[in-house]
């Protein structure tokens, strides 16, 4: 009988150990995020809504610390047009840069990055069901899926996001200011853009 006691208390002990240790060991999520504004070279904040003029581009820039799963997600004004710009891994220490274009009719666009430690299988159905002109259920399927990834990342739980300075592997060796976020798994940003 002690020795069975031993060995479930030997058996706790080691367990426990052994995740705290996996605890210690699992790296902070961590990546960092640029707005540019192509004509102005102008770094826009990504922590309040952009201001801008129909027709203008600008540049995401993302560099994550370990590589990651990568959503991005362009939204119109009139929330007729839902376009997916990237959804794949992207690869750390590297930078990677997005182009986007403001276009009719004005309004509020809404540009949506979803930067993930793992996979996000939902998602990817929602975008893999989506056609080359998806009508408003597939749309709306996909922001749905988005608003309940939103939900569950409540902002309550994000850490605030640090302004950092990044280099432009991509880019030379010009340098910009961007936001760090560290913490947890999944984030969602939205970048609003009223033009």
């Amino acid at each position: 009988m002690k020795k069975n006691i031993f060995s479930v208390f030997f058996l706790f002990f080691f367990l426990m150990t052994v995740m705290q240790v996996s605890a210690q060991q699992k790296k902070p999520f961590k990546w960092s995020m640029a707005f540019q504004n192509v004509k102005t070279q102008e770094m826009m904040p990504v922590t309040k809504p952009v201001n801008a003029q129909t027709g203008e581009q600008f540049r995401l820039f993302i560099c994550p610390a370990e590589t990651i799963f990568c959503y991005v997600i362009a939204e119109s004004s009139n929330g007729s047009d839902l376009s997916v710009i990237y959804a794949d891994s992207l690869k750390s220490k590297d930078i990677w840069d997005f182009e986007i274009q403001l276009s009719l009719p004005r309004g509020s666009e809404s540009l949506w990055v979803i930067a993930s430690r793992d996979k996000l299988p939902s998602l990817d159905q929602k975008i893999a069901a989506m056609e080359p002109d998806p009508g408003s259920s597939q749309r709306r399927a996909l922001m749905n899926e988005i608003f309940s990834l939103r939900s569950q990342v409540s902002k309550f739980k994000e850490t605030p996001e640090k302004p950092v300075l990044m280099g432009g592997a991509s880019r030379g060796s010009a340098k910009f200011d961007g936001w760090e976020f560290s913490g947890l798994d999944t984030y969602v940003k939205e970048i609003a853009i009223f033009h």
